[in-house]
C-alpha cells in the first residue's frame, strides 16, 4: 500500500478548506470556516447533533460541493481533481449502509480497488487481491475473508468497511462516527485500530464522533464544531474542558478525579 510520511513536510497541509460553506436550502450547514489536515494526525470533528459534522466530512471527501470557499489537496484545488483520481487520494466509510450485504468480505474489501480500475478491465489483478491481503491483515480480520458480511457482528463489519478503504489505497480516511451502535469491546477494537492505521499503514485518519472519550483516546487533535462553524481546534487534553464542553452541548460538565487522572464527565444535576 501507498503510505504517507508520519508528518508533513511539504509546504501545504494534506488537505485545507478554505472559507467554505455549504447552505442546501435557507439554513448554512457548514460554513464559513477554515481547517488544514496534516499528514500523519488522527483529527476528531465532534459536536452536537445538527452541528454538520456529516456534511463537513463529506465535503472534505468531495461528495458536496461547497458554496463557497475552496478545497484543496496538498494544495491543488479539488474542481482540478478528476473524482476517480481523488478516490486514489481520499477514502471515505459512511456512517449508514446497506443493511443486506449480499457479498463475502473478501468481495466488500475488493470494492475498495474501483477507483484502480483501468478502462476495459474485467477482472481484479494480482495487484488488487495484493491490496485485499495487506488491508485484511492491517485490521486484522484475515479469518473473516471467505465469510459472508451479513453474518458478521457489527464491530466485525465495520472493521470490513475501513478495510475496503485501506485497499482503496488513499493516504487519507475519512470515518463517520466508526463506532456508532458498537458494544464496548467493539469500541475498544476500533479505537485501537485507529493508531495501527497512522503508524503501520501510514494513513491519515479525520473522523466524526459523538463519543468525547473514543475521541480523547485516539485522536491527535480535536475540532469542536457547533452549528456548522468551528468552536475550538486543540489537542484532545485542551479541549475536554468543562468550559468548551458545555459551550459546544449546552450542558454542564465537571471534573471529576476517581484517581490520579482528572475526567471532564456530564453533570446530571441542575
Amino acid at each position: 500500500m501507498t503510505a504517507a510520511t508520519s508528518s508533513d513536510t511539504s509546504e501545504h497541509p494534506l488537505l485545507s478548506a478554505r472559507e467554505i460553506s455549504w447552505r442546501p436550502g435557507e439554513r448554512t450547514v457548514v460554513g464559513p470556516l477554515d481547517l488544514a489536515v496534516h499528514r500523519g494526525e488522527a483529527l476528531a470533528v465532534v459536536g452536537p447533533n445538527g452541528a454538520g459534522k456529516t456534511s463537513l466530512l463529506r465535503l472534505l471527501t468531495g461528495l458536496l460541493t461547497p458554496g463557497t470557499g475552496e478545497l484543496a489537496l496538498e494544495g491543488r484545488p479539488f474542481r482540478e481533481f478528476h473524482r476517480k483520481e481523488l478516490a486514489r487520494r481520499i477514502a471515505y466509510v459512511p456512517q449508514l449502509r446497506p443493511i443486506r450485504v449480499p457479498l463475502a468480505v473478501e468481495d466488500v474489501v475488493l470494492l475498495g480497488r474501483y477507483p484502480h480500475l483501468r478502462p476495459l478491465q474485467m477482472a481484479p489483478e494480482a495487484a488488487d487481491f495484493r491490496a485485499v491481503a495487506e488491508a485484511l491483515a492491517v485490521v486484522d480480520i484475515e479469518d473473516l475473508r471467505h465469510r459472508p458480511v451479513d453474518e458478521l457482528s457489527g464491530g466485525e463489519r465495520q472493521a470490513v468497511y475501513i478495510a475496503a478503504a485501506l485497499a482503496q489505497e488513499a493516504e487519507l480516511l475519512v470515518l463517520d462516527e466508526p463506532t456508532t451502535h458498537l458494544d464496548p469491546r467493539h469500541q475498544r477494537e476500533i479505537a485501537s485500530l485507529i493508531p495501527r492505521l497512522r503508524r503501520d499503514a501510514g494513513r491519515t485518519v479525520v473522523f466524526a464522533t459523538h463519543d468525547l472519550n473514543f475521541a480523547s483516546l485516539t485522536a491527535t487533535r480535536v475540532v469542536a464544531l457547533r452549528a456548522g462553524r468551528v468552536l475550538a481546534d486543540a489537542c484532545p487534553g485542551e479541549m475536554m474542558t468543562p468550559e468548551i464542553l458545555e459551550k459546544l452541548f449546552d450542558a454542564r460538565f465537571e471534573i471529576v478525579r476517581p484517581g490520579e487522572r482528572p475526567v471532564t464527565l456530564l453533570r446530571l444535576e441542575p
